[in-house]
């Protein structure tokens, strides 16, 4: 079985390394930069800074919302509409998955099927592979999670089979780490090209891609002693719509009845009939070392499953069957199940299992049946102004390759991770959010169990300013530490619909149990969003991070145009 627990992680020399102070001279070229895009004309067609979502789902309490992904959205967190050019607050955020948001709307706005709203966009990419296989997670492809049928599953309009549509985007970016110590910097670049081009002259063939290229500084031989260090392609895949029922894909593609079997180079037939929907998938995995084409990783499989709107919500269920081989030798045989259920009015449940069938014990292979992962959870919206969910998950732990997390944000997503987990949201008045959240883990070898504390309070409308502020606490108690961090976090449209600015700063505290170090940080984060144009848009985005002597600084810059 594949296993990549002893690969070095690139994230680690972030978190281990001290960085040099912030040049000056960085300073000198960003405010005229941010002056200069400042008196632009700018166009109030879109919003530079903001990630789109799409209302994807309604019922008679909640609002669903679809984005590309949701990293770096947070239970509390305001969602806007564009009114007469200016951003107004209509949602809250009650829960999110990897891709969707539950929501609360504020006040007495209405809301229907597709309708556009924005979140303030966060930056990132990350490569993650579990104990048992490698697997990628990017802006386009999300890990599966809560309530993931319903939030996702967004059923194409009839009579549109034959209609052409076209979406891209190309970006470029830098990721710059800084510090005060002896170590280089850190100069990261990376170019990125996605699109979506459905029925090609009005014809049954789409196509869909997603690709990046990524390189550090002066490290031009890392990508000439192999293209895919560099080159990442996490979705460049064919479509081929026999009917409205039967599609053929083609090429690197994660299919969403199959999320949890990750990226598969090769072919998947699916065919759907009334409420149900059937398919088969044969290729090959990405290598999990660089991502590349492994074409000795052969795997194959099938999936059945049923979808239908139901008087209060909706339901649907999934299951797969696979196996995966390593050089024609069988490495995984597994099970997959997901469901989620919204048919009782104000509670949305979601529950996932998968089972292996195969191991290999003392060089012995035996058909066998282990529960390797489980994920249940349940939301109940008690009344309009509160609502309560509850979650038990002893998934696996993620591993990043890569990620743009500050040290203090990925132990805290780690003390999260697993186990049981409560939350309550109380919405007291319009525009004002109450939240807390408890979770325990206790698994075999720990020496205590972990436990997290989280509480926040979101205005989305502060009087006099016009802005959004959050405060939140996070306490924790893992296996090796006692942490705490504590925030507070400004947004405002500048210039509205042009300029949109947000300001952070941290409190951390951490002191670890075995010895008698202690970290203290202050985190300060600063961001700039700007539209030069309704299709070129530019974000700036600093963070310090001060620990006594010792300065760790990063800088973000993001160009990107779409058409």
């Amino acid at each position: 079985m594949l296993t990549t627990a002893s690969v070095v992680l690139p994230a680690t020399r972030w978190e281990q390394q001290k960085m040099i102070k912030f040049p000056l001279k960085i300073l000198t070229l960003i405010f005229p930069l941010l002056y200069i895009a400042g008196i632009l004309k700018i166009t109030a067609q879109d919003i530079s800074g903001y990630q789109e979502g799409k209302v994807s789902y309604l019922t008679s309490q909640n609002i669903y919302v679809r984005f590309e992904t949701t990293e770096g959205i947070a239970s509390g967190d305001t969602l806007f509409v564009r009114d007469n050019n200016q951003l107004m607050p209509v949602l809250v955020v009650v829960q999110q998955s990897s891709v969707s948001c539950l929501c609360n709307a504020l006040g007495d706005n209405k809301f229907k099927i597709d309708d556009t709203v924005f979140h303030r966009k966060k930056y990132g990419i990350k490569v993650r592979a579990t104990e048992t296989e490698t697997e990628v997670e990017t802006e386009l492809q999300p890990e599966k999670d809560l309530h993931e049928e319903v939030l996702t599953t967004v059923p194409e309009i009839p009579g549109s089979t034959k209609k052409q549509t076209f979406t891209g985007r190309i970006s470029a970016s830098s990721y710059s780490n800084f510090s005060n110590s002896d170590v280089s910097d850190i100069h990261r670049f990376r170019y990125t090209f996605s699109s979506s081009a459905v029925h090609i002259s009005g014809s049954r063939l789409s196509v869909e891609s997603y690709i990046i290229f990524t390189h550090r500084q002066n490290q031009w031989h890392v990508v000439q002693e192999n293209l895919n260090n560099a080159l990442k392609i996490y979705n460049l895949a064919f479509r081929y719509d026999f009917n409205e029922t039967v599609t053929l894909w083609a090429g690197r593609r994660i299919n969403p009845r199959i999320a949890n079997v990750g990226a598969i180079d090769g072919i998947q037939f699916e065919y759907g009939f009334k409420k149900m929907f059937v398919g088969i998938a044969a290729g090959s995995r990405p290598d999990y070392l660089d991502y590349g084409y492994n074409l000795n990783l052969f795997e194959y499989g099938a999936y059945f499953g049923q979808s239908q709107k139901v008087k209060n919500g909706f339901i649907q269920s999934s299951v797969a069957f696979f196996e995966q081989r390593n050089s024609g030798n069988v490495d995984r045989r597994f099970v997959y199940f997901q469901h989620t259920n919204s048919a009782v009015k104000n509670l949305n449940v979601f529950t996932s299992v998968e089972l292996d069938l195969y191991r290999l014990l003392n060089n012995q292979s035996e058909n066998t049946l282990i529960l390797i992962s489980l994920y249940l959870s349940a939301n109940f919206r008690v009344s309009r102004k509160l609502s309560l969910s509850g979650s038990y998950d002893n998934r696996k732990n993620v591993i990043y390759y890569e990620t743009f997390r500050n040290y203090a944000d990925e132990i805290l997503r780690q003390a999260s991770r697993q186990g049981v987990r409560f939350r309550v949201n109380y919405r007291p008045v319009n525009y004002l959010m109450v939240g807390t959240s408890a979770g325990n883990r206790l698994r075999k070898g720990d020496p205590r169990p972990s436990n997290t504390f989280n509480g926040f309070v979101a205005w989305s409308r502060v009087p006099g300013i016009n802005a959004s502020l959050n405060v939140s606490a996070n306490v924790m108690q893992t296996s090796y530490l006692d942490g705490q961090i504590y925030g507070v976090k400004v947004s405002k449209d500048i210039i509205p619909g042009k300029i949109y600015s947000t300001l952070q700063y941290r409190r951390v505290g951490f002191n670890y149990v075995n010895s008698a170090t202690e970290l203290k940080q202050n985190i300060g984060e600063v961001d700039f969003s700007f539209q030069i144009n309704k299709k070129l848009f530019l974000t700036v985005n600093f963070e310090a991070t001060i620990q006594e002597n010792d300065w760790f600084n990063r800088l973000y810059l993001n160009l990107k145009r779409k058409f």
